[in-house]
């Protein structure tokens, strides 16, 4: 069965308030056994009778959409997928029983396993940096030198039959000088296992924004009210960004590349009082910029209460990080204010170029600022965002319930994000069918390499929106493209591991799933 089991949410909640099955079955007027099989997921409620249980059992709407036990039993997909539970060949049929059931254990376990992870993965790392950190090679020699000297010297001492005042005073001087070299080498050595305790945070640092990113949706409507009391529900001139900026005593200059306060491959400099922009940067670039200066002098306080409340960021730098995705979304917010944003989007059907053109952002802000379109009444398509780099590494990825991004390496070779590479600046469009037969309609290009002086050639990436094919008909790429059931769709995965498609000439390692 495809959908997600919601049937316990019911069920509980039925409960807790007191109804019998008989009772529930009176006030929507339907049978007992119609509510008997809601509530063991064997019939799906949709429209008005979802409304209707909704309003009986005061529930909201948003409990029974199945985006978190899709994605609970997603994750439970990872847990038996790893080898080391391989040798149990565990059902995966069960899955579902277990979150309808005791849903708690269900989170407990994929807790332990993500916390395995995170720990196989600090160890790595502690492993790869104690065989090629120069750091520690370099203080691993010194020690050895050191030692070498001081049992020289008492060795010495201990075979010497006579040694002069002379010679012991010097064997003194040197094993005393050893000794301290000695010292300041294990001293050095503490603090750099010492600093080495960081990265166990830091390698967990995106995974756990992305969870933050996703259990709110990617929306914040406080602040989104906060960018719109700020730009008056307009779309803010670049004229108009400078000009707060100066009210705020923050004025901005352009410069030369080369004259940069900053000798770095970053194209702008920010030091308090002066935004130094880049001559020749992007008009989209420079305005985000002046944004989100703009955002820091006037959200701070929102977005800090933001992060109080974010239970998932449990490191210094899973916060830094947060804070930093949410200035973004707060310049996003302001230059691209929610109402005419979604009203221009809907009605120009997501087309990414005239858009662009009509907000002065770029390809990247605009998916960005698509999958943050879930107010309540005036929402837009729920859309997946991926972004890879040209090694084929995920560097944003922000899913939907139904198209769960890996958390570790890459994606299925077959995603248009991928193919999207050989083509830059072309956009590609995919109808694509995973292996449990839901159909998503991807969209994707690469962009080019920018550079702003030899040898400082900036990263190019390749963008993916992707959305259930449902929605497709409402984006203005699915024109011309057969998006019926009985349509030719391109076969695909997730990731080679759990995939179940035997025979995929694409496949990188063997999949847990077949046999």
């Amino acid at each position: 069965m495809r959908d997600a089991p919601i049937g316990h949410v019911i069920r509980n909640a039925r409960q807790q308030s007191g109804m019998t099955q008989t009772a529930l079955a009176t006030a929507m007027g339907v049978s007992v056994s119609y509510i008997n099989l809601v509530e063991h997921d064997r019939r799906r409620l949709k429209g008005t009778r979802l409304r209707d249980i909704t309003s009986i059992l005061g529930i909201d709407s948003s409990a029974l959409d199945g985006e978190a036990e899709t994605r609970l039993l997603t994750d439970l997909e990872e847990v038996t997928s790893d080898p080391a539970v391989a040798a149990l060949a565990l059902d995966r049929t069960q899955a579902r029983t277990l979150v309808t059931q005791h849903e708690s254990w269900a989170q407990a376990l994929v807790a332990l396993h993500r916390a395995g992870q995170r720990d196989q993965d600090l160890i790595a790392a502690f492993s790869d940096r104690l065989n090629h950190d120069p750091v520690l090679n370099e203080s691993i020699h010194k020690m050895l030198n050191a030692s070498t000297a001081i049992h020289s010297i008492t060795t010495i001492y201990d075979e010497a039959e006579e040694i002069s005042p002379e010679q012991r005073t010097r064997f003194d001087k040197v094993l005393s000088e050893e000794a301290a070299r000695l010292a300041d080498v294990a001293q050095s050595l503490a603090g750099f296992f010492e600093r080495s305790e960081k990265p166990g945070t830091a390698l967990t640092a995106p995974e756990e924004v992305d969870e933050f990113l996703f259990e709110r949706r990617n929306h914040f409507p406080a602040i989104e009210e906060a960018m719109e009391q700020s730009g008056r529900e307009k779309i803010p001139t670049t004229i108009d960004l400078i000009e707060t900026l100066q009210d705020f005593g923050v004025s901005v200059q352009r410069l030369a590349v080369d004259a940069l306060p900053n000798q770095s491959h970053r194209l702008t400099h920010f030091d308090g009082k002066t935004l130094v922009l880049a001559d020749g940067l992007p008009r989209s670039t420079e305005r985000f910029e002046i944004a989100r200066r703009i955002a820091e002098l006037t959200v701070g306080d929102v977005i800090e209460a933001e992060l109080s409340q974010a239970f998932e960021l449990t490191s210094d730098e899973a916060r830094d990080r947060a804070s930093r995705a949410l200035f973004a979304y707060a310049a996003a917010a302001l230059l691209m204010p929610y109402a005419p944003f979604h009203e221009t989007t809907e009605t120009l059907r997501y087309d990414i170029d005239a858009l662009a053109m009509k907000f002065n952002a770029s390809p990247e802000q605009l998916c960005h600022r698509f999958t943050s379109l879930r107010r309540p009444g005036m929402e837009g398509i729920p859309f997946a965002f991926l972004r890879a780099n040209a090694a084929g590494y995920l560097t944003k990825r922000f899913p939907l319930p139904r198209l769960p991004m890996p958390r570790f390496g890459g994606a299925c070779p077959l995603w248009a994000v991928y193919s999207a590479m050989q083509t830059p600046d072309l956009r590609q469009r995919q109808l694509a069918e995973f292996p449990n037969g839901d159909r998503f309609f991807i969209l994707a290009r690469a962009t080019r390499p920018v550079a702003s002086g030899f040898g400082k050639t900036l990263p190019s990436y390749s963008l993916m929106l992707a959305c259930d094919a449902l929605n497709a008909d409402r984006l203005v790429y699915s024109d011309g493209l057969d998006l019926s059931s009985a349509a030719e769709a391109e076969l695909v995965g997730s990731t080679c591991l759990l995939c179940p498609r035997e025979g995929c000439a694409h496949r990188q390692e063997t999949s847990v799933r077949t046999g």
